[in-house]
């Protein structure tokens, strides 16, 4: 009898299809789990932190984040300011700026945070106090850390 030639499989390909699922769900939840603790990171810094008087508490309701997925929300975090004579307009604003950035990021993941006032960027600069640069800082630190942290794990493990 003759014999074939090749390999013989050990998976199916509906096997090897399950376990890459398997890997990619894993994996995907390991970027959302970073990027939500990077974005509640970056509002508690920027909320409570931000070195200037907010008498309307309009510029501390602007600050939030959201985190994307091809183009879709899957976490936000708006919150308004604990002080301030009129607040709701700031929040407003942070949901319409994110609205206006959504559109820019249809595939895959990313963090949007803001300060959505328009006098934030003045605040800043001209100012020269913190609204969100520390937070924004600290953030993206943070994310490089975690992310180094992850892929070391994976060269460990031979991925």
């Amino acid at each position: 009898m003759a014999r074939k030639g090749g390999l013989t499989p050990m998976w199916s390909d509906r096997e090897v299809e399950r376990l890459f699922d398997y890997f990619v769900d894993r994996a995907e939840e390991r970027i959302y789990k970073v990027l939500q603790r990077a974005g509640e990171e970056f509002v508690k810094i920027a909320r409570k932190k931000g070195n200037y008087q907010d008498h309307t508490g309009n510029l501390r309701s602007s600050i939030g984040y959201v985190i994307v997925k091809d183009g879709d929300i899957l976490t936000e975090n708006y919150e308004l300011s604990e002080k301030g004579s009129e607040r709701h307009p700031g929040m407003r604003e942070a949901k319409r700026l994110v609205s206006e950035l959504i559109p820019l990021y249809k595939r895959g993941w990313v963090l949007i945070g803001v300060a959505a006032m328009p006098y934030a960027k003045y605040v800043e600069a001209i100012d020269n106090l913190d609204v969100i640069s520390v937070a924004t800082e600290h953030t993206e630190d943070w994310i490089k850390k975690q992310s180094r942290i992850l892929f070391s794990k994976l060269a460990e493990k031979g991925y």
